[in-house]
């Protein structure tokens, strides 16, 4: 396959005309604190081994260079490191902005223009090749590839993040540093984000509630865009995929443009349109799982030296097919379609979407503005405004005047939240950073039609404080926060309008800490307490959950969760290898679970099965581990695990719905670069994902299913045409076409999964800049 592979890249540049490698990168390296510009930095191109060495002004040029896209590396003494991906396909000007450690250089009375916020607890990113690879999937598809997360999924077209074991209003997602609100506690209401808006997906596992608030009991996922253009010019990229499992075609584009006599005014628009029809297992189509979807955003920032803003709007626009062969009419039919090899309903392909289906809307409102606050640190104020619709379609077949027979929703959900971040950054002050912040949320959520939750509102409020502080090898942060929640819930009791109020309050605490023991090793150790009130549906639910095909029953009884969380790991990097292992125990004090309750409920809308909310004591008791070695520069071998250990304290039994162990090994070979070739690469991947069996008996209605494995196949290049990059990418999930059910799909009674999916992937970076005077310095 090596031998077959190298010709095809070698005949594909021979037919390519000779590379115009004459662009230029050039900038300056300046202070992060103080804004001078920085003498004797390094900047260093890792792919062509190319650098320079700024001068006694900061600037540096690197001429010579292809077309492409490079990891760009700047380092200087007494500071952290700083590198960045960037695609170069015009002469482009590139500015860094190390930072340095004030107590190595012995300053004082330092101005920062931003503090970073990056945390030293446990924390994955993905971007670059890795997050090209995920492109055309939804936000819960991409981020299952870092070990510890895994997906909990309702049919193919809906996944949501599961992060050691939990998920939804355990999970909180930051959408370009807003908390994502809509109707999150679904399992079957996945993230309402466009992935083609992220430049960056961040994962931080553990509990997080101080610096975010309630709800971060398993971790946090940040879906961060790029940061808006710095540097004069216009710039684009095209994304294209197209996928041959349900003949999906995905469509995304971005332009943004900073002006060369504006420099400080810089935006960007963006937008994805998608489609695809019925998709099908390796034997047959699923009826009705088709979906379209269309989302846009826009950006515009003005930012000076002490002072800034920024604004943000986006739009999420979905409509999503619920496979019909969940939705079944009476009792009889349902046990025999959960103990069935193939639904009751099977379709053909078609773009069609039938009743059952769903319409969600989300839109979001973002500005913040910072102002540099004398030489003692910096203020950040952040408002933002979501608002979330969303529409069930029933199977109920249309009689006269019904909702069905308009074409009008059975139910709807309309959610607005309004929310408000004011937050206090200080600089270093003998070894130690940090900062002070307030935030405040008010949320109104109504419904329409046959009843699932109440109306409701809430209005919640926290300050918290945080400290870092660093010091040779040696790195420690520690934080505070109190939270408290207000609920007022409207609902009807026979003919009287009842509206009980619930008050929730909190302390949480978190430490962390990290020792570089040597320049390869480290070790990290994080303790942290968190909580979450019930939300709505886990203590008022009653009904049919239209998406996951279930009739669910609250507890109006219930009591906030309370977690202790421990986690502690190891990092080892050199020139060849790179190990990770995390061990990770979780306390959770009145977890709150949605157990199977036999037998079905039986509505006129069908039968369904039944699921009721319970609380008790829980421990999560994991592993995690990835370990990458270079056999030789181009061969890479990765192997990862995931392990997990969930166990109810109060029954003195396992926990359901728990994500079983899961191994994956894959091999990547990195060709070598040619003329008009670049960044070539082949991938074969293997994951195992073993039988559940750690489930207590007789408590559900389908025993969890076998053990399975699955190979995958990715290859990518980045092809040159003169001063313009095409990067391709092809790859093949379920390669053999393996028949299966993944216990983590609450369709698993009644369906198989998707079965072979061919990827292609097209992206197109377009950059202009204007031409840079010699004498401009």
């Amino acid at each position: 396959m090596k031998k077959t592979l190298s010709i095809f890249f070698l005949l594909l540049n021979a037919l390519l005309s000779i590379s115009q490698c004459d662009l230029t990168l050039q900038g300056k390296v300046i202070d992060h604190h103080d804004r001078q510009p920085l003498e004797f930095a390094t900047i260093f191109i890792k792919e062509s081994g190319k650098g320079a060495i700024t001068d006694s002004l900061g600037y540096y040029v690197i001429s010579g260079l292809c077309p492409g896209t490079y990891t760009i590396t700047c380092v200087h003494i007494g500071c952290d490191s700083i590198s960045e991906l960037i695609t170069i396909t015009a002469d482009q000007t590139k500015n860094f902005y190390p930072e340095h450690h004030l107590h190595e250089l012995g300053l004082v009375n330092i101005v920062s223009e931003k503090v970073p916020e990056k945390t030293v607890q446990p924390s994955y990113e993905m971007k670059g090749r890795e997050l090209d690879e995920q492109r055309g999937e939804s936000l819960g598809q991409a981020l299952k590839t870092i070990t510890g997360v895994n997906t909990i999924q309702t049919g193919g077209n809906v996944s949501k993040p599961v992060i050691h074991g939990m998920h939804s209003n355990r999970i909180l997602i930051l959408n370009n540093g807003i908390r994502q609100e809509g109707q999150q506690w679904g399992s079957e209401h996945a993230p309402e984000i466009d992935p083609f808006i992220a430049n960056k997906l961040t994962v931080i596992k553990g509990a997080n509630s101080v610096r975010y608030g309630s709800d971060a009991i398993a971790g946090v996922i940040l879906v961060e865009p790029n940061k808006l253009r710095d540097s004069a010019g216009v710039g684009a990229e095209v994304n294209l995929v197209g996928m041959s499992n349900g003949r999906s075609g995905t469509a995304s584009a971005m332009l943004e443009q900073n002006f060369k006599k504006i420099p400080a005014l810089s935006w960007r628009l963006q937008g994805t349109l998608k489609q695809s029809g019925a998709t099908h297992t390796p034997t047959y189509y699923l009826k009705n799982t088709g979906m379209k979807e269309y989302n846009f955003s826009a950006a515009a920032g003005w930012k000076k030296e002490k002072y800034g803003a920024e604004i943000f709007y986006s739009q999420f626009n979905t409509t999503l097919g619920i496979f019909a062969g969940a939705h079944i009419g009476n009792v009889s039919d349902l046990y025999d379609a959960i103990n069935r090899t193939e639904p009751l309903e099977k379709g053909e392909f078609t773009y069609s979407i039938d009743r059952p289906y769903q319409h969600i809307e989300h839109e979001l409102f973002k500005a913040k503005a910072f102002v540099l606050t004398g030489k003692a640190g910096k203020l950040n104020i952040i408002y933002a405004r979501q608002y979330n619709l969303r529409n069930e379609f029933s199977k109920d077949k249309p009689l006269n005047d019904s909702l069905a027979a308009l074409n009008k929703p059975e139910l709807q959900f309309e959610i607005t939240s309004h929310s408000a971040d004011l937050t206090w950054e200080h600089n270093y002050i003998k070894h130690f950073t940090g900062m002070i912040g307030v935030s405040g949320m008010t949320q109104g959520n109504t419904y329409s039609g046959r009843y699932f939750i109440p109306n409701y509102r809430n209005y919640s409020g926290g300050i918290y404080w945080i400290e870092k502080y660093s010091r040779n090898k040696f790195q420690l942060e520690a934080g505070i926060r109190y939270d408290y929640r207000w609920l007022r819930i409207y609902k009807y009791e026979g003919k009287v309008i009842v509206s009980p109020i619930y008050n929730y309050e909190n302390v949480s605490g978190t430490l962390t800490a990290v020792y570089k023991a040597s320049k390869k090793v480290s070790f990290n150790f994080n303790a942290g307490s968190a909580w979450r009130p019930p939300a709505v549906n886990e203590l008022y639910s009653d009904g049919i959950h239209h998406g996951s095909a279930t009739f669910e029953i609250g507890d109006k009884t219930l009591k906030p969760e309370k977690a202790y969380n421990f986690i502690a790991g190891m990092n080892y990097h050199s020139e060849k290898l790179h190990a990770e292992v995390e061990l990770y125990h979780n306390i959770i004090d009145d977890y709150i679970n949605l157990q199977p309750q036999i037998p079905a409920t039986v509505t006129i809308h069908g039968s369904f099965p039944t699921f009721v909310y319970t609380q008790s004591d829980a421990t999560f008791t994991g592993l995690d581990a990835q370990l990458s070695y270079y056999i030789i520069p181009q061969l890479l071998i990765t192997g990862k695990a995931s392990v997990l250990r969930a166990f109810n304290k109060t029954t003195n039994d396992w926990l359901i719905q728990m994500p079983s162990d899961r191994f994956s090994g894959e091999i990547t070979y990195n060709f070598k670069k040619a003329k008009k070739i670049s960044e070539s690469y082949i991938t074969l991947n293997a994951e195992y994902t073993n039988k559940q069996w750690r489930v207590p008996a007789n408590s559900d209605y389908l025993s969890p299913p076998k053990a399975y494995t699955l190979i995958n196949l990715e290859m990518g290049t980045t092809v040159h045409l003169g001063t313009q990059t095409i990067t391709i990418g092809i790859g093949c999930n379920n390669l053999l076409n393996t028949s299966y059910r993944n216990y983590m799909n609450r369709f698993r009674y009644y369906s198989d999964e998707m079965g072979r999916n061919i990827t292609l992937r097209l992206k197109i970076p377009i950059n202009y800049s204007p031409k840079t005077k010699s004498t401009e310095k």
